[in-house]
């Protein structure tokens, strides 16, 4: 009897572990990805359009690109992270 409550009170801390652990990194994770794809995006896009019409006369993705795609994944990141720790009503 002490090792099915012991088992089930294991199992319920694991389960606790595991929904901290998507709440607070997976999560934040996934919306980073998605915040880094939308300015990446954005950034081709303009330089696309930029290319298409003239202004530039080579179409080329840089390192800076990338590193400004990063600002997306961590505005994303930290506004998810940081919905974790908001007031709940």
């Amino acid at each position: 009897m002490l090792e099915a409550v012991s088992k089930k009170q294991v199992a319920k801390k694991e389960k606790a572990l595991n929904e901290l652990i998507s709440k607070f990194v997976f999560s934040p994770l996934k919306a980073g990805i998605g915040g880094f794809a939308a300015f990446f995006t954005i950034l081709i896009l303009t330089k696309l359009f930029a290319y298409l019409m003239g202004i530039q006369n080579i179409f080329e993705v840089d390192v800076y690109d990338l590193l400004l795609s990063t600002i997306g994944f961590i505005l994303s990141f930290l506004i998810r992270f940081l919905e974790n720790f908001k007031e709940k009503n």
